[in-house]
């Protein structure tokens, strides 16, 4: 998340820190801009592009601020490109303004406006993402099924070859390309599993939006029942072990590889 930070010059290091701070509290990925509007020459077109590509504007100490000729300029050019401004002092606990930070950083604005006070067609929308959720866990499924497949083949013809002692020599180093392309593959899958990890929790977000215009809101239900993720004991993310299956496969295939080097130099 690309972030405008307005500030004084003296408060420059306190500000990266608290961002860095706040980064690291609440899991956000920031990208601060402070400029020396100052020193830096041609400091306002630098201060107005970084502005428009910014997703909010932090006006930090905004009573120091409103001191400084140079920030009011910033601010008005964050009110112009109607950005989200969000005030910060460095020395208060800023409980609201951090709030609306992490509300903008999760877009949770723009995802309430998807959804019209009009319920008529709620229950209809409401199935085509169940459909759509399932639909996930099934090319979930067969993307397993596919690298499993092709991992056990990998090892099992690098197996069969090493048995027959069909690679003697420099041809050996083939078992090596096999051990790369493998680890590719591992990557590959993590990534991939990942993804629709990521991709099923935006639908179920949906899912449990939209369950709101209607009587009874089972999937909601259930998740409290699970303790909402927040109790391991009950529920335990699905997409956290099954990433463990490419990351085991590739120590797997790493331990192989070492044993053949080992093998090589001292067999």
């Amino acid at each position: 998340m690309k972030i405008f930070v307005i500030h004084r010059f003296k408060d420059s290091e306190q500000a990266k820190k608290m961002l860095k701070q706040l980064s690291k509290k609440y899991k956000l990925q920031i990208e601060p801009t402070l400029l020396n509007s100052s020193v830096a020459n041609g400091w306002k077109q630098k201060a107005e592009n970084a502005i428009y590509q910014a997703e909010a504007v932090i006006v930090l100490n905004p009573e120091a601020c409103n001191e400084s000729e140079n920030a009011r300029w910033e601010i008005e050019r964050a009110k112009e490109a109607k950005k989200e401004i969000i005030e910060l002092n460095i020395e208060s606990g800023n409980t609201s303004a951090i709030s609306r930070l992490i509300s903008v950083y999760n877009l949770n604005d723009e995802f309430d406006d998807c959804f019209s006070s009009n319920s008529e067609d709620v229950f209809e929308l409401y199935k085509v993402m169940v459909e759509s959720s399932e639909q996930l866990i099934q090319r979930r499924q067969k993307t397993n099924a596919f690298f499993i497949t092709v991992l056990g083949s990998l090892l099992a013809i690098a197996g069969l070859l090493v048995q027959s002692k069909v690679l003697i020599g420099e041809t050996i180093g083939i078992l090596y390309g096999f051990s790369l392309v493998a680890l590719l593959l591992c990557n590959s899958w993590r990534n991939l599993i990942d993804n629709y990890g990521k991709l099923n929790k935006a639908k179920f977000d949906v899912i449990l939006r939209l369950e709101k215009s209607l009587s009874a809101q089972i999937y909601s239900a259930e998740w409290i029942a699970l303790g909402k993720g927040l109790r391991p004991q009950k529920y335990q993310s699905f997409t956290s072990t099954e990433k463990n299956v490419p990351f085991f496969f590739g120590l797997l295939i790493i331990g192989l590889t070492l044993s053949l080097i080992v093998w090589q130099i001292f067999g």
